[in-house]
Parts: C-alpha cells; sequence; structure tokens
C-alpha cells in the first residue's frame, strides 16, 4: 500500500488516498493484521473486513460501529473509514479488491453483520463461506489454486450482489465528489501537523475559504462526528503516545498536545480510555506480573503507516468453521479438492551395484529429561526395552547435579559434601544396559549459585557459581569418582559437555557471555588436570545463535586464544524461526524441512573458519518442535520426519541426539492426555509412537549404502541381503509454518499439512540369484499408528490396562512375507502422506 500525491502546484499536499498494491498472482490483497489505529482515509477498491477474534471501532459512511469476533463488513468503493481498537486485542481479516468484479463501478454493497443482529444470518454464512474456501486455496496452495480462489471470489461477489446491493454509491458516480475529497484531506492533513495549535472550526473555515455553517456540515457529513470531537481524539492519540515515550510531566504532555490545561485532558483521557494519564502511564511501565509473563506481540508496519500487518496469527479458527455451508443453505459446497497422486519415483537397483560406507550418526545417542528420571522405574524399563531394539550407545540429560540428585551440600563451616549415590545408582544402570553417559555438566547447586534464576517446572539453577574454586573442586571430585568406580579406560569413552545452551541468555544461563567463556575454560581444565585423555567439550549451543549473531565465533576464538581445550563441538536444533535475541515475536513459525541442514553446514562453516574444523560435531539436541507439548510430535508425521533429517544429514555429523527417548519427562507439569504432543518415542505408558519405529525401521538399514533419492534409501549388508527403505514426507503447510496453529486440535492434528496426495514408487530389483524372502513393513496412519489407533478407539484420556494392551498390539508396522523366485522384482508401492514402508530381501539357501 501506498499514500498517493498530487503533482503541480498542490504538489506538498498529502492526500489520504489509499493506493492499494494487488498480489503478484491474483487480482486481490488479502491479509491478517491488528489494528491500532487506521486514520480516515479511502480507495477505489471494495474492502471486506472479518473479525477473527477481539473488536475494533470503525467509522463508516458518517456512522460509527462497535464490531465484534465473528463480525463482517463491506467497505465500499471511495467511502471514507477509519478503524481503531477497543480496549481489548483484535486480529483482522482483510480483502481488498476491483470494483469491476461486482461488474459496476457504483454499485452500493450494504453488508454489515453488526448492524444485522436480529436478520437472517444465512446470507452472512455464504460470504464467510466462500472467504474461508479463499483462504483455504491460498494456504494450501494445491495446483489450480489461483482458479479455485478466483472461482470462490467470483461466487461472493455475486453474493454480494445478490443478497447486498443497495442502490448507487454516490461516492463513484457523482464527479463533483473528487474535489470534496482533495478538501478534505487538506483539513485532515492541517489538523495532524498543527494539532498541538489552537485550531477552531472558524480557522478552518476561513482557510478553505468556507462559510462556518457549510464547512461544519461538510466536515460532519464526510467524517461522521463533529470537528471537535474529531480534534480531540487526534490530540488524545497523540498524548497516549507521550505518555509511555517521554518522560515529561502530564501536564507538559497536555499542553504539548493542544489541550488547554491539564484538567480538560483528564477528562477527555479517562473518558477515552477508561482511567486517568497518569495511572495509564503507570499500568504501561510497571505492568503487573502476568503481563510481563505474557509474550508481547509485535506487528510490522506496512509502508502507509496505517495497518500493522501480522506475519502469522493463531486465530483464523473462527473462519475456517464456514469452511462447510449447512444443508439447506443456498449455495452448495464444495469440498477441497484432492490430489491422488503426489508424484512418482522410479528406482532400479542392482544387487552387485557399487556401494559406499557410511555411519549411522542417528543412533549413537538417545536423550532424556533430566537425571533424577533416571531413577524412576518407568524410565527404567523403557529404556532397557529402546536399548534391546535400537542399540544407542550414549544417553544425555539434564540435572546431573541438580539438588534433587543429592550431590552437593555444605557444613555450616562452608566445608563442601559430595554425595555420588543417586549417580552411581543411575550410572550403574546404564552401564549394565551397555549405554553409556554423555555427560551433560549442569545445573548449578543451589548451593553454590551466584544467583536464584531457575530452569523449568523443577527449577534448574542456571546461575554461575558464586565461588568458581568450588565448582572446580565439585568437577574435579566427581571426575575422580567416575574414574575409581568404572575405570580409566571405559570413562575415556565418555563425552563431558559444559552446561546447556549457554548462548541463551537468561535462559538457560544467567550470567555473561565473557563468564560462560571463563567458566568453560576453567571445567575443561579441571576435567583434563585429572585425566588429559578425557573428551571434553561444548557449547550445547542454541540453534538461533548459529544464524543471528557470531557467538559461535567468539567462543571458539576464546578457546583459540587461550589455549582451552574442545574435544567435540554440541549444538542443537529444532524447526522453529530462530528469532533474533532483540526479537519480541509471541508468534511461532516454523522453517522449511531444509533448515536442519543448512544449520549442520553453517555451524561446519565456522568451525572450518577456525581452528577446529577437525573436531567432531554433534547435535545434543533435535526435534520437530522445541515445545514439549506439541501435537504432532505423537502422530504418523514423525516417522518420515526422522527418516527424511537421518538422511538428509548423512555424513555432516558424529552423532545426532534426538529430544528425547520418553515421555517420562517433566520440563513443565505434565497434562492429562495420554498423547499431550511429548518429545518422546515412548508416551508414559509405553507405547510406541511413529517417531518410535522410525528409528527401528533405520536400525534395520545395513551397513553399506547403496541409492539415495527423495523420499527413499537402499542399503546391502556383507552378506548379500538388501534393505529398500521408502517414505513420504509432507511438511506442514504455509498457514501452520507461518504461525496459525488454529487448524490443529487434540482430536484432528493432520489438517495442518500441506495437500501432496501419495507418493509412487516404481522398484524394479535384479536379484542375480534367487531365492530371496522379501519382508515389507508398512507403517501409516492404518497401519500401526498408535495415536490414529488411540483416535479410533475413542480417545480415552485415562488408560485402562486393557486399553494399553490393545494399543499395544495395534502399534507398530504390519509385517507380509512372501519368497522371490524371479531374479528381477518389479512392484509398485503406493504411499500415503506420512507413509513409512521397509522392503527387505534376504537370501535364502
Amino acid at each position: 500500500m501506498s499514500i498517493i500525491t498530487v503533482s503541480g502546484e498542490e504538489s506538498n499536499i498529502r492526500y489520504l488516498y489509499e493506493f492499494i498494491e494487488l498480489q503478484d498472482d491474483l487480482p486481490i490483497k488479502l491479509f491478517v493484521n491488528s489494528v491500532k489505529h487506521i486514520d480516515f482515509h479511502w480507495h477505489k477498491e471494495v474492502e471486506i473486513v472479518y473479525v477473527l477474534s477481539g473488536s475494533v471501532i470503525m467509522y463508516l459512511d458518517q456512522k460509527q460501529y462497535t464490531l465484534h469476533e465473528d463480525d463482517i463488513i463491506v467497505v465500499n468503493s471511495m467511502s471514507v473509514h477509519r478503524i481503531e481498537q477497543t480496549g481489548e486485542e483484535n486480529v483482522l481479516l482483510t480483502l481488498q479488491f476491483g470494483t469491476e468484479l461486482l461488474l459496476s463501478n457504483h454499485t452500493f454493497i450494504s453488508c454489515n453483520s453488526a448492524n444485522s443482529r436480529d436478520q437472517n444470518t444465512s446470507k452472512f454464512y455464504i460470504i464467510k463461506h466462500n472467504l474461508a474456501q479463499m483462504i483455504w486455496e491460498l494456504n494450501k496452495k494445491v495446483q489450480g489454486y489461483q482458479s479455485y480462489t478466483m472461482g470462490r471470489l467470483q461466487t461472493l461477489c455475486g453474493a454480494l450482489l445478490r443478497y447486498f446491493s443497495n442502490g448507487t454509491n454516490t461516492a463513484t458516480s457523482e464527479g463533483s465528489k473528487d474535489y470534496d475529497y482533495k478538501r478534505l484531506n487538506r483539513v485532515l492533513t492541517y489538523i495532524g501537523n498543527h494539532y498541538n495549535e489552537k485550531i477552531t472550526l472558524q480557522d478552518m473555515a476561513h482557510l478553505e475559504h468556507l462559510s462556518l455553517h457549510y464547512f461544519s456540515h461538510f466536515f460532519t457529513d464526510k467524517i461522521g462526528i463533529p470537528f471537535q470531537k474529531y480534534l480531540t481524539l487526534i490530540r488524545l492519540e497523540k498524548a497516549q503516545a507521550k505518555l509511555t515515550g517521554s518522560e515529561k510531566r502530564i501536564s507538559e504532555i497536555a499542553l504539548d498536545c493542544g489541550f488547554a490545561n491539564v484538567k480538560l485532558f483528564n477528562k477527555y483521557f479517562k473518558e477515552k480510555y477508561g482511567c486517568t494519564p497518569g495511572s495509564y502511564r503507570e499500568a504501561a511501565l510497571n505492568p503487573e506480573p502476568e503481563r510481563m509473563n505474557r509474550k508481547p506481540k509485535t506487528y510490522e508496519e506496512s509502508s502507509s503507516g496505517n495497518y500493522y500487518e501480522m506475519d502469522t496469527v493463531n486465530a483464523m479458527g473462527s473462519l475456517y468453521r464456514y469452511l462447510d455451508l449447512p444443508l439447506g443453505t443456498a449455495q452448495d459446497t464444495i469440498s477441497t479438492p484432492a490430489v491422488l497422486v503426489a508424484n512418482h519415483q522410479q528406482i532400479e537397483l542392482q544387487a552387485n551395484q557399487a556401494s559406499a560406507a557410511y555411519e549411522k550418526h542417528w543412533n549413537i545417542t538417545t536423550s532424556a529429561g533430566r537425571a533424577v528420571e533416571g531413577l524412576r522405574d518407568d524410565w527404567r524399563k523403557q529404556l532397557s526395552e529402546l536399548i534391546k531394539r535400537i542399540p544407542f550407545r550414549y544417553i544425555r540429560f539434564h540435572g546431573i547435579f541438580n539438588d534433587e540428585m543429592m550431590v552437593y551440600s555444605e557444613r555450616d563451616d562452608g566445608t563442601p559434601v559430595y554425595n555420588w549415590s543417586y549417580i552411581d545408582k543411575l550410572y550403574d544402570f546404564l552401564l549394565q544396559l551397555g549405554v553409556r553417559p554423555f555427560v551433560e555438566l549442569s545445573f548449578m547447586p543451589n548451593q553454590l549459585a551466584r544467583s536464584k534464576e531457575t530452569l523449568f517446572w523443577w527449577k534448574g539453577n542456571i546461575s554461575p557459581p558464586s565461588d568458581p574454586t568450588k565448582w572446580e573442586a565439585l568437577v574435579r571430585e566427581f571426575v575422580r569418582h567416575c574414574l575409581n568406580r568404572y575405570g580409566a579406560e571405559e570413562v575415556k569413552n565418555w563425552y563431558f559437555e559444559v552446561w546447556n545452551e549457554p548462548d541463551l541468555a537468561g535462559v538457560c544461563w544467567a550470567g555473561s557471555k565473557e563468564e560462560y567463556f571463563a567458566f568453560y575454560e576453567s571445567t575443561v581444565r579441571t576435567i583434563k588436570s585429572v585425566l588429559p585423555e578425557l573428551k571434553a567439550g561444548g557449547p550445547a549451543m542454541g540453534y538461533g545463535s548459529i544464524w543471528n549473531d557470531t557467538w559461535a565465533e567468539d567462543f571458539m576464538e576464546y578457546c583459540r586464544r587461550q589455549q582451552v581445550p574442545l574435544d567435540f563441538y554440541s549444538f542443537h536444533i529444532y524447526s522453529e524461526y530462530p528469532r533474533l535475541k532483540t526479537e519480541e515475536d509471541s508468534l511461532t513459525r516454523l522453517m522449511p524441512p531444509s533448515f536442519y541442514k543448512e544449520s549442520i553446514d553453517r555451524v561446519q562453516q565456522k568451525m572450518n573458519a577456525s581452528i577446529y574444523g577437525a573436531v567432531e560435531l554433534h547435535i545434543t539436541e533435535w526435534n520437530f518442535s522445541l515445545y514439549d507439548q506439541n501435537l504432532l510430535h505423537d502422530t504418523m508425521f514423525m516417522a518420515p520426519f526422522v527418516i527424511y533429517h537421518a538422511m538428509n544429514t548423512l555424513g555432516q555429523a558424529k552423532a545426532m541426539a534426538f529430544w528425547s527417548f520418553t515421555d517420562v519427562f517433566e520440563e513443565s507439569i505434565v497434562p492429562l492426555s495420554p498423547f499431550y504432543g511429548g518429545f518422546g518415542l515412548l508416551n508414559r505408558n509405553g507405547l510406541k509412537k511413529p517417531s518410535y519405529y522410525a528409528f527401528e525401521l533405520l536400525q534395520k538399514l545395513g551397513d553399506e549404502l547403496l541409492v539415495k533419492g527423495d523420499g527413499y534409501v537402499g542399503s546391502r549388508n556383507s552378506d548379500g541381503s538388501i534393505q529398500l527403505l521408502l517414505y513420504h514426507y509432507v511438511h506442514v503447510d504455509h498457514l501452520f509454518s507461518s504461525g496459525d496453529w488454529s487448524g490443529l486440535s487434540s482430536a484432528n492434528r493432520y489438517d495442518v499439512f500441506e495437500d501432496k496426495g501419495s507418493k509412487v514408487f516404481d522398484i524394479s530389483l535384479n536379484l542375480l540369484s534367487v531365492p530371496y524372502k522379501c519382508t515389507s513393513y508398512r507403517l501409516d496412519r492404518e497401519h500401526g499408528s498408535v495415536f490414529d489407533e488411540w483416535i479410533r478407539m475413542g480417545s480415552p484420556e485415562f488408560l485402562t490396562e486393557e486399553e494399553i494392551s490393545c494399543l499395544q498390539s495395534r502399534s507398530g508396522p504390519t509385517i507380509q512375507t512372501r519368497i522371490l523366485q524371479e531374479e528381477w522384482y518389479r512392484t509398485e508401492i503406493v504411499l500415503p502422506p506420512h507413509g513409512v514402508m521397509l522392503l527387505t530381501f534376504d537370501r535364502q539357501y
């Protein structure tokens, strides 16, 4: 959008005429925005405003309306209008299009649900239905979406003409109006520039060479409110901004904004905002605790300065309920088009074709929430079962030094007391399973902490030590104890990682960047002082710093300059947009699937630019979402998600530790539902999610890589057996990626994905000699997805033992076998979205 300015002798006049720039692919402008204030303006396009949430006040056609959630209103071409916020937040959907779609520039549309509370609402339902269908098409972007969108727009315009046309739009039909709008623009511009001066109705009439009576009626007729009231509103808006944007006294602000005295200012301010200027300023500068904890919204200001557009908004659900029309409505429902086939993949394999060795970096390390959970029986049973099927070599978790592990205390004289009982109990169990600790040294014992900042529900202390020498002593004695108990040859295989995400200042580390660097140095030197061969590294960095600052470079440069050992480099990665540290965007945007590989590449580039290009790179946390209650974590989506990223990052990292193996996990209060979107491969009842089976199927791949492509990987073992793993990864759609999660609910978790249809694989395999046993493992929403089985069961909130047993029996891939006698094996495999299939071919003797 832009503001048109005139040329010639009046070139200094700024017309409040809005020139609307339509979208590149469609003759419309469609956007979601939150409004603070939009001044009086007009444009030649028709505008439809739908209130997704909250409420706004609209001044239109000399009348004032309060629009609430689910209200819809049409602004006709050249109608002067203004929008301002009420006392609550608002989210609006706005559609703008040319009058030619109404077949006439002069048709007046009288569509305003705020003015039709008691009338038949079926007409409005039809408008909302077509608007919802347009949004659906534009966000799904299925092939042909532009044509479908234009069809919906034509139908919407037809409904406007059929049900809401009301005579002629005089603003476009009378040529003399053009000069009136120029005059009005001059008046509004003058007020905007001189609001802090004494302005009278007589002054404005004189400037426009009009009589007082004529100008008064002219202004009220065009704006809908008297001149003096409009001037007061402008002054109040300016004063409101100054109350929080300056330190001036309230009396000074009142005079600066054109009020005769502070008493009058207080009177008008309280009438509009419901409080005095003083209490407004106090509330804004000293928000209540619950407000401080609430994530603020920020908006991107458009080029016109009028709209504050939101990239994303989690409020579209109020409109999506109109996607289908009820029976008996005047218009037939048109279903969203389905795509039957996403694409075909041709796969041809020879049993004796060349292969390459590769490392299965996805099953080296697993992870869990925190150390004390490892003392629980259910946690141990799940890990034991996991290791039998997927033999991870290491496990990483937070909180080995948390107070709940009873490691550190002090006598009255300050002498440290170390108690390794719980650590021994945990490490003994892990090593008996054949799993080694990937030791994350965190968090700070409270008696050692410099301050009281904590993290998570269980309050891990994120403070630097108050006495660094006591921290070093704790680390030294811990390492000595591990060496004495388990032997140097064993402990030399462990990894010691210093802290967790210290780059997230105020979240995981309460000190400065420089303090962490010194903390890392002292911790690593302490470890090496006991046994130099021990592997120490870090910094377990969050992925936002990879993209947004030089934290990683600064850390590596510090280690180089101080000659601090860095045996491995570690960082974390999730799908959420890695916002800048200066940003306060409360909306959760998601990155494309390539983001994981790109992030690893970026870290490796930083390492290569330093002296640490050859050190091991570990991703010590990764998952789809960094939120421990993302409902997609339980779904079938997660199986191809895991496989896609395992395959897409081959050879790029020493190990990738999926976060985490179990929902026996307590970063926040655990919800009631057995499938609440936890991180785990298994839920808290031990039920195996699709993500678990993704790792199990990956484990069945051979040691030699034969082929890898879009949705498939082929491998071979030394005994000649062949494995072909197929997967159909479908990413979340544009709407969900941009932050609108309204299409997601506990029972309905699949409407937020792209419409990709099924994927077809045409497979041709030359086995050379026969017979072979072919085993297929199929996993999709109809075959082995425990979440989908739970939905079909009725989504019980509290599972009985019988229900758990039933779900266990239905969890996991369906298996079919056959003996192949022919040398050439040809077949066609059709995978639905989120589907996975493994084919194994084993030589028979």
